[in-house]
């Protein structure tokens, strides 16, 4: 299968390509930043892009896995993150609705379903997130256009009969939390891999 991937050249994209492979399916990379598995280098916010993308390459399915994440609030104005998470989302499942594709995958994310007595370590237990997890209340530019991208996923389904999933991860990203300073960056981490953090391997798999 000719699958597009997006965020190719990403933390995660660099994971997934070869397991895609391995899998016997044909993987086209897109990223605005170039990689060893990014084949189309541009935005998903750029329809034409998109279009181009579907038309040289015959995709037949979509793993959306590019966008911006939480790290990237103090590099990015608003305006990225609704053009890139939210409109970008939307190009790609136009896309695939005018292919005629079956399948579409987006990650979102688990930060999503963290309620504020988790926020503020409330509770005396661990709490397993499930899809009943909530309310649902993003807590920065991050969450609202994640949830606004899977409300496109969802509409997708119901007006359109696309089958979308909607994979919600933990955190995986490489960069430190630029909302903790004490413990250090790799103390933090190792701390987390006890609860929230999953390795960017499992994240692929999964």
């Amino acid at each position: 299968m000719n699958i597009l991937l997006t965020g190719s050249s990403g933390w995660l994209g660099r994971f997934l390509a070869p397991r895609l492979r391995m899998s016997g399916h044909h993987v086209v990379g897109l990223d605005v930043a170039p990689g060893a598995d990014t084949q189309v280098i541009g935005s998903v916010a750029d329809r034409a892009v998109i279009d181009r993308a579907f038309a040289d390459h015959a995709i037949e399915a979509v793993i959306h896995a590019g966008g911006l994440h939480k790290p990237d609030i103090a590099r990015y104005p608003a305006q990225a993150f609704i053009d890139v998470n939210v409109t970008g989302t939307l190009n790609l499942l136009e896309a695939a609705r005018a292919a005629g594709h079956d399948r579409f995958v987006f990650t979102s994310t688990t930060s999503l379903m963290i309620s504020r007595a988790i926020r503020d370590e409330a509770g005396d237990a661990a709490v397993w997130l499930d899809e009943s997890s909530g309310p649902i209340e993003p807590r920065n530019i991050y969450g609202v256009t994640k949830y606004a991208a899977e409300q496109l996923c969802r509409l997708a389904h119901l007006e359109h009969g696309l089958n979308v999933v909607v994979l919600r991860t933990g955190r995986f990203f490489p960069e430190d939390d630029d909302t903790h300073g004490d413990p250090p960056g790799e103390n933090l981490k190792a701390n987390e891999f006890l609860n929230r953090r999953l390795t960017v391997e499992d994240a692929a798999r999964a």
